[in-house]
């Protein structure tokens, strides 16, 4: 009878083993899908680059340039400054690699003036540095009314402070299930959200019915850092349902 016992006791920890590596190991293929993300390369290559040294954190708080137009400051990524500056895509992708766009050229009296990076970036890395700015600026029209509300209220309500601009950024979230905040336009959504009445939970209550009813998942949520806020009565209905939207144009428009 005690050998019996001694069996089913290794077979437990070799079943509790196998547990632990396959969670390790989903965890590791969960980072490497997040760090593939073009929004979230771009904000390293940013900041390897050393362009919030001028541009501020993140690129939304430029520093003061003695001379320059537009208020005397190097222009953030978002807010009307910037707009001066860039009308498409391929505008940002100009003053990146050129230090301007053709036949566009930098403000003569501004003291600081924009560098060139062309020879010094990969043409992946540009790409996903103008996709980082791309999303810190908001840039472009969405051709949903309601989905241009839903991004109106997650500025209001603080949501791309912990998903990142658009949704799409990583910020880190130490004891959580995947070691930061989900992102909108990620791999790992769908698993975290089922449906857009998934969403509205999340939205609502910080956490959702089947979370609530798993007993890991719900420790993993108990002792996150950065938890998801239940915002309750503070937001109304019809915010909630242009959230939903929102992020579906999220998901639907990659950077």
């Amino acid at each position: 009878m005690a050998g019996r016992r001694w069996v089913w006791a290794l077979a437990a920890l070799v079943v509790a083993q196998g547990a632990v590596l396959g969670w390790l190991l989903l965890r590791a293929g969960w980072a490497a899908s997040a760090g593939a993300m073009p929004v979230v390369r771009g904000r390293a290559v940013a900041e390897r680059m050393g362009c919030f040294g001028c541009h501020g954190p993140g690129g939304v708080a430029g520093i003061k340039n003695p001379g320059a137009k537009g208020g005397g400051e190097v222009p953030t990524w978002s807010g009307g400054t910037w707009m001066m500056y860039n009308q498409s895509p391929e505008d940002v992708r100009a003053w990146i690699l050129d230090g301007h766009p053709p036949g566009r050229f930098p403000d003569p009296k501004a003291l600081i003036a924009m560098p060139a990076f062309r020879g010094r970036l990969s043409r992946g890395e540009t790409g996903d540095l103008v996709a980082y700015v791309l999303s810190v600026s908001q840039f472009g029209p969405i051709d949903d009314p309601q989905a241009t509300e839903g991004r109106e209220a997650a500025l209001r309500y603080g949501c791309f402070g912990c998903h990142g601009p658009e949704g799409r950024g990583l910020v880190a979230d130490p004891g959580s299930l995947k070691g930061y905040v989900p992102t909108w336009d990620g791999p790992d959504y769908p698993d975290l959200v089922r449906s857009d009445a998934e969403l509205r939970q999340w939205v609502k209550n910080g956490t959702t019915d089947r979370f609530r009813a798993n007993p890991a998942a719900r420790r993993i949520l108990e002792t996150e850092a950065v938890k998801m806020p239940a915002f309750g009565d503070r937001i109304k209905e019809e915010e909630v349902e242009a959230l939903v939207a929102y992020v579906k144009w999220v998901r639907g428009h990659p950077r």
